[in-house]
């Protein structure tokens, strides 16, 4: 299962790699500017063929289901300080894993403000009815179905209406 795992991840890496530096060369054309139609037709071809042979890939039979693989880390930083080898393995997206900023990284639980709003909506739901419930929707839908019906009787009358004569052109 390990060596299934070693060679999918290999595998999507290399795909990944791929459209990133596909992306990071379009970037850098459209930055130089000149950039003409076709040249922008062939990196959006070149992308989606990339996009495609990743997202197959992904969706082999072969490929184990990578989802339900546990991600830890195994060691933190000690100090608050940048560590380079973090810092260039992940392109200077995370400068350093300390246990401060670990559980913002690999946070499972919703902030509290988040939370408490969550809870807000979830009570409000459970207190209503389910007959108030079953009610608001047949309302709801009686007045989405007027509302089409508006439309759709204005659009048959300006069907109907017949064209405005011209009007006749001045002579001099």
């Amino acid at each position: 299962m390990e060596k299934e795992v070693d060679n999918a991840l290999s595998t999507i890496h290399q795909r990944v790699n791929g459209v990133k530096g596909s992306l990071q060369t379009f970037m850098r054309k459209l930055e130089l500017g000149g950039v003409i139609w076709p040249d922008v037709n062939e990196n959006f071809t070149t992308l989606a063929g990339q996009l495609n042979f990743l997202q197959k890939a992904l969706t082999k039979e072969d490929t184990p289901q990578l989802q339900n693989l546990v991600l830890l880390p195994l060691m933190t930083s000690t100090g608050t300080g940048p560590d380079t080898t973090l810092e260039q393995l992940t392109e200077g997206r995370i400068p350093y894993l300390a246990q401060d900023s670990l559980p913002n990284y690999l946070r499972t639980k919703l902030d509290l403000e988040i939370e408490k709003k969550e809870h807000f909506v979830s009570t409000e739901v459970n207190r209503i009815s389910e007959h108030n419930l079953q009610q608001q929707i047949c309302d709801l839908n009686n007045l989405s179905d007027a509302i089409s019906e508006i439309i759709q009787t204005s659009r048959d009358s300006w069907d109907e209406v017949p064209p405005h004569p011209r009007l006749p052109e001045k002579r001099k």
